[in-house]
């Protein structure tokens, strides 16, 4: 029997662990890579030290999280984290639970995904740039290069990322691809003087809010979703890890809410700053929080407040500066820089695929996995361990999806004959 080809398209994550998969059942595979090497964002992931999973993975962290369920079930990060063992890699775990090579480099972890390529004999193209892939009426399919160069396979798998043409030229809906993970601009007034500065705080993504002011007892609107972590402010807005999970879940028309006091409920800080007016009497405004905040975090919320720096503590007024440190307001303008963001939301519709598989319920043979279908998760190893838990299953899946093809074309050429 003629051996089984398979052809992957595209050589990130996802791309470079469906081949290994498929080429590891027996499969001839073919790699086609539109760059000039394969796993660029692999090297760029993690600030160039490659968060390659988490171990508190789970279908949570996903927008489809019913979708993703069986894949995560299949591969748990243990088993992502053997994969890569069996070709050498170690690993470890922060205390946050980010799995990082052991090596601190994201270019070992290319590495060994190169060198196992090249061990299971999978034919790596680069300057391939697919741009059309046709069912051919023997079976299979045809993937054609922008300079007309044409290959046939008995299956594909598509990992182009955030270019899903591909999967759309064959029928499969679409979803709109956005940018997501990646800093938020916001109305600069509020923050002014405040860039560079790192706070500890919990931030809410608010809807439903008439005015995007600096927030207050009666501000309202609709929580979105919450973060806590580590906040950075920057002269355009926000960033840090929990502000680029909280630009998943942007609107038109939200505000950020930042509690600087997250771990205090509202009457516990009132009294807070009630005692500390009594003890420290003597100070102005401006000296009021040190020892509390930030020196130009305090200066922020003075001026929120309309407080001038030679105010007596006597005259400071607690209960706005209190609601200011629960509830400060930032109206959002969008995403600060697409060019940061770290994946794209949306893609070819996850339900026209078969999660158990990855196979396309609309062509037979056909497969995707990682960023190309509309699925996005957290930061911190989620959606790199979605690359190459789907990327595994669909590159075994379409192995055997081509050996059962070509036994049954040979079996039909031998009737035949």
């Amino acid at each position: 029997m003629r051996q089984s080809r398979v052809l992957i398209i595209g050589g990130g994550a996802a791309g470079l662990t469906a081949a290994i998969a498929a080429a590891r059942r027996g499969a001839s595979v073919t790699l086609l890579e539109g760059g000039a090497r394969v796993g660029q964002k692999i090297l760029a992931s993690g600030n160039g030290r490659c968060n390659l999973t988490n171990l508190s993975t789970s279908p949570e962290a996903y927008n489809h999280p019913d979708f993703v369920s069986p894949v995560l079930d299949a591969y748990t990060c243990e088993r992502v984290c053997a994969f890569f063992g069996e070709m050498g890699l170690l690993t470890r775990a922060d205390d946050e639970g980010r799995v990082y090579p052991a090596t601190n480099a994201a270019g070992s972890v290319l590495d060994v995904l190169r060198m196992e390529c090249a061990h299971l004999g999978v034919d790596v193209r680069c300057g391939f740039e697919v741009v059309r892939v046709v069912e051919v009426p023997s079976g299979g399919f045809d993937a054609t290069s922008e300079d007309g160069e044409t290959l046939r396979a008995e299956a594909v798998v598509v990992t182009t990322g955030g270019a899903c043409e591909l999967l759309g030229n064959l029928g499969h809906e679409l979803i709109e691809c956005v940018p997501v993970l990646g800093p938020i601009q916001t109305d600069a007034a509020p923050i002014r003087g405040l860039s560079g500065v790192r706070v500890k705080c919990a931030a809410t993504l608010l809807g439903g809010v008439a005015d995007g002011g600096a927030g207050g007892e009666d501000a309202g609107g609709n929580a979105i979703a919450t973060e806590r972590g580590e906040l950075l402010f920057r002269d355009y807005g926000v960033s840090g890890i929990m502000i680029f999970d909280l630009s998943r879940y942007l609107e038109a028309g939200c505000v950020i809410s930042i509690d600087f006091f997250p771990d205090v409920t509202q009457p516990e800080l009132e009294s807070m700053i009630s005692q500390r007016c009594d003890a420290l009497a003597w100070r102005t405004a401006e000296t009021f929080f040190a020892g509390m905040l930030h020196d130009r975090v305090a200066r922020a919320m003075l001026r929120a407040a309309g407080v001038s720096g030679d105010t007596p503590v006597t005259e400071v007024p607690q209960v706005r500066l209190v609601a200011l440190l629960k509830d400060f307001r930032l109206r959002v303008l969008g995403l600060a820089d697409a060019g940061q963001a770290q994946v794209t939301r949306g893609g070819a519709a996850v339900a026209e695929f078969v999660p158990d598989t990855m196979a396309s319920r609309r062509v037979d043979g056909l497969f995707a996995a990682g960023e190309v279908l509309d699925i996005d998760g957290r930061s911190g190893g989620f959606n790199l361990h979605w690359a190459w838990a789907s990327g595994i299953m669909a590159g075994e899946s379409a192995a055997r999806a081509a050996m059962t093809r070509a036994a049954e074309s040979d079996g039909s050429s031998r009737g035949s004959a």
